[in-house]
């Protein structure tokens, strides 16, 4: 039995009026749909953020793992990696101003 016929059920046992019930089971019903929609919204979210750091492993994996060879435990090496990857960063911190300063 589905749980409206039950509510139903209950109503018609304690005699309240069909356009009460009725309104009753419609509001209900809207509460029901507003609790669906925003635990669709969450996990959606959810999914979103696992799928990205899914995409993001499997794209990236083999780089990490052909950084940490190429640095090889040697400190020297972590410090020029360290120094080339802020050399990019600051490139790009440039390149996107230049970008936001041109006009189409």
């Amino acid at each position: 039995m589905y749980r409206s016929q039950e509510i139903l059920l209950i109503f018609n046992e304690l005699n309240i009026p069909e356009p009460i019930s009725k309104y009753i089971l419609e509001y209900e019903r809207k509460l029901l749909f507003k609790e669906s929609l925003y635990n669709a919204m969450y996990l959606s979210q959810i999914a979103k953020r696992v799928k990205f750091k899914r995409f993001f492993y499997e794209e990236n994996n083999i780089l990490f793992l052909q950084e940490i060879r190429d640095i090889n435990g040697n400190i020297d090496n972590l410090k020029k990696y360290k120094l080339k990857l802020w050399n990019i960063q600051k490139k790009n911190q440039y390149y996107a101003i230049y970008l936001k300063s041109l006009r189409y």
